[in-house]
């Protein structure tokens, strides 16, 4: 016997924000990238090619209008960001070059590369997904109102 699953979803224009929210989980998702800009998230996962890897915290991704800022517990990264509906497109980042043990070092490696091949990006009840050169990076929402 042959199963469909069949799932619905409004997609609602508010306030200039596309957001769509699907039936049954309860779930809304954004891609209005003004909806970015104020905001900063704690990294909680990051797989690489379909790889769990551990976390070493704290890693923090903030937003402006027009800038990123990565803070871990190695290096930090900032630089120039615009925003589409779809992707980030990030441009040189600056990075201080403290030599750390091999595996932050790595981590921030792996977030720089991420960050560098213009991922792609979804904000889902208060849980950023970005996902670029093989990497996805899921954080949750550090922005007190």
């Amino acid at each position: 016997m042959r199963r469909h699953t069949v799932a619905l979803a409004t997609i609602a224009l508010v306030g200039g924000a596309l957001t769509l929210t699907a039936c049954g989980g309860g779930s809304s998702a954004t891609s209005d990238p003004q909806s970015l800009a104020d905001t900063a998230y704690t990294v909680t996962s990051i797989t690489v090619d379909g790889a769990d890897r551990e976390v070493l915290p704290p890693v923090e991704i903030a937003f402006t209008t027009d800038s990123i800022s990565v803070a871990t517990p190695c290096n930090g990264m900032s630089g120039p960001v615009t925003y589409s509906e779809t992707t980030l497109t990030v441009g040189a980042l600056a990075q201080t070059k403290m030599a750390c043990e091999p595996a932050l070092m790595e981590q921030d490696q792996l977030i720089a590369d991420a960050l560098a091949a213009t991922p792609t990006w979804q904000v889902a009840d208060g849980a950023l997904t970005l996902a670029g050169a093989g990497t996805v990076i899921v954080a949750e929402s550090a922005t007190t109102g």
